[in-house]
């Protein structure tokens, strides 16, 4: 009913009462009208307040605090009528919040782990660098290096042989990769695990495709790491 002519009428009964941010309520029925049309009201807004509070405890006592409920005539709801949010809304707020504070991790944890990868990068690099002009300042024997150089390319070729015919894949035994899969942090050490899938040896050979962890990927492959990434920061 509106607010404006509620002076005009007389209240009926009061149906219920609730507490909003320390503020109480009384659901007020006015005379010749239906429940629908119930307002909210403040106690000194409604005057004998004691007289229908006594009558209302009477009826909860005898009928039970819904003794008022009536199909199809339910009154406004004290959040709809002072304009503040249900417990429905607050609880999928708060959901949503959890949900955005939870996505907000994952991506500060791939930042954190590009950042990582970046470093690791750059020390390569430096190590690259650095070797070549150690390189520049040696002089080896030709003859001798040339013996052990052919001796240990025996040695690696057969060793090589050996690896090439297992059939678990990996980057040390000649194997390129596929896609990364999936990622997966364990629980004990925190550490990211990441099930990597092989291509298909040029011998026919179907490798078993198999978890790794980020530095192993950052040594080998760490183009198909920082892809992966940038791929679910989108």
């Amino acid at each position: 009913m509106s607010k404006k002519k509620r002076g005009l009428y007389l209240i009926d009964e009061i149906l219920d009462y609730k507490q909003y941010n320390g503020q109480k309520y009384y659901l007020v029925k006015w005379q010749g009208y239906n429940n629908r049309d119930c307002t909210w009201e403040k106690p000194e807004k409604i005057p004998n307040l004691a007289q229908f509070l006594h009558q209302f405890e009477e009826k909860v006592k005898t009928f039970g605090s819904n003794f008022y409920h009536i199909e199809n005539d339910q009154p406004p709801q004290l959040e709809d009528f002072i304009g503040a949010p249900t417990l429905s809304k607050q609880n999928q707020c708060q959901q949503q919040s959890e949900q955005i504070n939870k996505l907000q991790n994952q991506i500060n944890e791939l930042k954190s782990e590009i950042d990582l990868m970046r470093k690791y990068q750059n020390n390569i690099v430096q190590l690259i660098q650095t070797s070549q002009q150690n390189s520049k300042c040696l002089q080896p024997n030709l003859q001798q290096d040339s013996e052990i150089i052919q001796e240990s390319s025996s040695e690696q070729s057969q060793k090589y042989t050996e690896i090439k015919s297992q059939t678990e894949g990996g980057f040390e035994f000649g194997d390129q990769l596929e896609k990364i899969g999936q990622a997966v942090q364990t629980k004990e050490k925190r550490e990211k695990m990441y099930y990597v899938l092989w291509q298909k040896r040029s011998n026919g050979i179907i490798t078993k495709n198999r978890w790794v962890n980020s530095e192993y990927l950052m040594k080998n492959d760490i183009k198909s790491l920082c892809y992966y990434l940038q791929k679910k920061l989108q």
